[in-house]
């Protein structure tokens, strides 16, 4: 089975940090992201921005809000 794996992007150097694996539900909640993984495990994250899914690579990429690549 392959889930989706979730990174939060750098917007000023773009390396992506891991932040879950085997996601099977992500939900907006007020301003948060609500990602659960198969084994019920619950991770909240604030203060990101939906940046991409790659459905090949089973990847969704979030960005910190505010930043984005020409910020310094």
């Amino acid at each position: 089975m392959c889930l989706l794996k979730v990174y939060i992007e750098d917007a000023r150097t773009g390396e992506k940090t891991f932040v879950s694996g085997n996601a099977a539900l992500i939900s907006a909640d007020g301003e948060a992201l609500r990602i659960i993984d198969v084994e019920g495990a619950e991770k909240i994250i604030s203060g990101v921005d939906f940046l991409m899914i790659d459905a090949l690579k089973s990847t969704i990429v979030l960005r910190v809000k505010g930043l984005s690549k020409t910020e310094s």
